[in-house]
């Protein structure tokens, strides 16, 4: 373990120190370990660019004396492991840090630290509230609104319970405040108020309150973004699942068709498929930043569509996992817009995009953080890349894919004697093909098989 550390980089989640003499930096890392994904701090070896010392610690028990000593200075203490490794006869100590819920933050010496690649910086009391926000620790969606429920539209959650599959006799003369309640979107708990979610599913007038809750589609013509190339520029404002609607539909018409033969049969398809374009829409609503004043931004292009909402990825997701790793910003907003058929909340969704791209020839979304704004690009038939995926394969992965053409599944024991690499190498090539969207994983441990889309 020690040597597999050794070896890296410090970064987000590791730093070496020479010893706990230093209480301060100490503290801030660790600090900053609990308040982001966690981390590990090892004591013994100095790291100073590309130079190294490996020295182990001097004193064992003054290190943990230290270490005690800052560990009652985090508030609240996270939960925490240590452990000692001898290596040419010198001693290292390894401390452990787990992240803290997202409802808490921690604070060393009443100041709060955040990890910035391998440094541990201070919050300040001007960027806490955005750490919390981004943390997930405030939530826009719980907020108190300043609504009454004469403000609630009875036809729009008339419809949702309608969605939601409740016939028509049940849904007779049905009183608004319980059914409200029932799906968590008012508080009833020292006193009765609407929160945000409420209002941007069931207002009567969203603009009464929120100037947010909007789609500007602007349609050029060609494949760059400038004013003399610009066709039409439209804003739509609605409650959430209006919003999809209208927004759907004048997208999908903005975008067109094109024809191809099938089956030698000529075809109008979508430029981009309806599901891809449907989950990309969902996602932009359900996870978008609503603290942040700007709306969704809607770009369509002769050989693309461009989808770019607030908010950036969350703690723990970054742009290789953000299909496996299940995060919301909004998870209640997100929730509702399931109960309306919008979205599967499974985390297949990013997944089901791949796959329906590939299927259909097309280049791979290509996904983007801007810093503060999330963006996906889709790609049509006209693209440069249309037949090319932006995310190739390995050559043994392309081994598997070969053989899965006229076999049923492939397992990881086979793979490893068909494409002669270590079981372990299987497993993890087979495991990123299924990430991908280009195989499905069936079953669990040794009965595991991946079986072609």
């Amino acid at each position: 373990m020690l040597h597999n550390l050794i070896n890296q980089d410090e970064g987000m989640r590791l730093e070496f120190k020479k010893s706990a003499e230093f209480e301060e930096a100490m503290g801030r890392t660790l600090c900053a370990f609990a308040n982001a994904e966690g981390g590990i701090l090892i004591f013994g070896i100095e790291k100073k660019g590309r130079d190294m010392k490996i020295d182990g610690i001097k004193n064992r028990d003054e290190t943990y004396q230290k270490i005690q000593s800052v560990l009652h200075q985090l508030k609240p203490i996270p939960i925490h492991s240590t452990q000692e490794i001898e290596a040419d006869r010198k001693l290292f100590v390894i401390l452990e840090m787990q992240p803290l819920p997202i409802s808490e933050i921690c604070f060393f010496r009443k100041k709060a630290y955040k990890r910035e690649g391998s440094i541990s910086r201070e919050i300040s009391e001007r960027g806490l509230v955005d750490f919390l926000k981004m943390r997930g620790s405030i939530s826009y969606e719980e907020n108190r609104s300043l609504a009454e429920l004469e403000d609630m539209d009875p036809d729009k959650i008339d419809n949702y319970l309608a969605l939601r599959g409740i016939g028509d006799e049940k849904r007779k003369g049905t009183v608004i405040e319980p059914i409200l309640a029932s799906i968590g979107v008012v508080n009833k708990v020292g006193g009765f108020y609407i929160k945000n979610t409420g209002i941007l599913f069931f207002a009567r007038d969203i603009n009464k309150f929120f100037l947010n809750s909007e789609i500007r589609i602007v349609k050029y013509k060609g494949r760059i973004a400038e004013l003399e190339k610009k066709e039409s520029d439209q804003r739509i404002a609605d409650t959430v699942y209006e919003l999809f609607i209208k927004a759907f539909d004048v997208i999908r018409n903005k975008v067109g068709t094109y024809s191809r033969i099938i089956d030698g049969r000529r075809a109008d398809e979508p430029m981009i498929p309806d599901v891809v374009l449907r989950e990309a829409l969902t996602n932009a609503i359900g996870h978008r930043d609503y603290f942040d004043p700007n709306g969704i931004l809607v770009e369509i292009f002769d050989d693309r569509v461009q989808i770019t909402n607030p908010g950036s990825l969350l703690p723990g997701q970054t742009l290789k996992n953000i299909a496996e790793i299940k995060r919301h910003r909004n998870p209640l907003l997100y929730r509702l817009l399931n109960d309306m058929r919008l979205g599967e909340g499974l985390a297949l969704g990013i997944k089901e995009m791949f796959r329906t791209m590939r299927k259909n020839n097309l280049p791979d979304p290509l996904i983007k953080d801007l810093g503060g704004f999330f963006q996906i690009i889709l790609y049509g038939p006209l693209s440069r890349n249309a037949g090319k995926n932006i995310e190739d394969v390995s050559e043994r992965q392309k081994k598997a894919l070969d053989y899965l053409k006229t076999h049923k599944s492939i397992t990881a024991p086979f793979f490893s004697k068909f494409a002669e690499i270590s079981h372990p190498t299987a497993i993890t090539e087979l495991n990123d093909l299924a990430a991908k969207g280009y195989v499905k994983k069936i079953g669990r441990y040794r009965s595991s098989k991946y079986i072609q889309y």
